[in-house]
């Protein structure tokens, strides 16, 4: 499979639909379900293969939060002060409002599996998508915005939360991502989880003056393994603190997102 087949798959999965009421605090449900769910089950298909470290599986579920609409009087004001990378200001900025994931992870198979949890944000401008390459039959996998793996036993669950912090993190890295041909260059630096904006000054001067808030989030589930996927299931609950009047009532229809730019770290090239 090659790289823009991946992407293609990468990016095709589903989404869901929200619902809830507009409070401080808002818990959100898929329609019809209670949780999000991503599963990897012996009939997803790999995204990739390499003959050194066996298949890789990656499912993903998208979850769009559910943004109040602008008024026309707001969105005219958007344009008025272009801010770049971005063609216009954001709509949602980082402190609009605060989200938390609680996950759990599941292995469903009687042998140990190695798990890598994964979650990708996505802003009005931008929607960040890792891929992976096979370099000397040596699979290379760019970094997950956020990512833990865990070594889970037979039938054993992980339960973590993905703290609002972490959350502002992965917006504040993908404004950086954009900010120039340079910033593209060291995505996968800039989101490693141990590198926090701010600190490395490499990544701090990629960091733009105004960071779009998140509009949304992949969450998904990572697995290599040399015959077929194994069974493992990922849940999700989200949680929006919302202080500035940017998420959508109970009687209100969310505003239909404009579709972001997908954002894949360039292929390092050996000179």
């Amino acid at each position: 499979m090659n790289r823009l087949t991946l992407l293609l798959t990468i990016a095709g999965l589903a989404g869901s639909q929200l619902t809830g009421c507009n409070l401080e605090q808002r818990y959100l449900t898929p329609d019809g379900a209670l949780l999000y769910a991503a599963a990897i089950t012996a009939e997803t298909p790999a995204v990739i293969e390499s003959e050194e470290d066996g298949s890789l599986y990656i499912v993903e579920s998208r979850i769009d939060f559910p943004v109040r609409p602008p008024t026309d009087v707001e969105m005219a004001a958007l344009d008025v002060d272009v801010v770049p990378p971005f063609a216009r200001r954001p709509w949602v900025v980082r402190d609009d409002y605060a989200v938390e994931l609680d996950l759990v992870v599941s292995n469903l198979e009687t042998t140990p599996q190695i798990v890598t949890v994964t979650v990708n944000g996505i802003s009005e401008f931008t929607e960040y998508l890792p891929s992976a390459q096979v370099i000397d039959d040596e699979l290379v996998i760019d970094f997950a915005q956020w990512e833990r793996t865990y070594l889970l036993e037979p039938g054993a669950r992980r339960t973590i939360t993905v703290r609002e912090e972490e959350l502002d993190e992965v917006a504040v890295d993908l404004a950086s991502v954009t900010n120039g041909e340079m910033c593209s260059a060291l995505a996968n630096q800039i989101v490693y989880f141990r590198n926090q904006a701010g600190i490395d000054p490499r990544s701090t001067a990629c960091i733009p003056g105004i960071v779009p808030g998140l509009v949304g989030v992949r969450m998904g589930i990572r697995v290599t393994s040399g015959g077929t996927g194994p069974n493992i299931a990922l849940e999700g609950t989200v949680r929006l603190r919302d202080s500035g009047d940017r998420v959508a009532a109970g009687n209100e229809e969310p505003w239909p997102l404009p579709a972001p730019v997908l954002f894949t770290p360039p292929i390092a090239v050996e000179e």
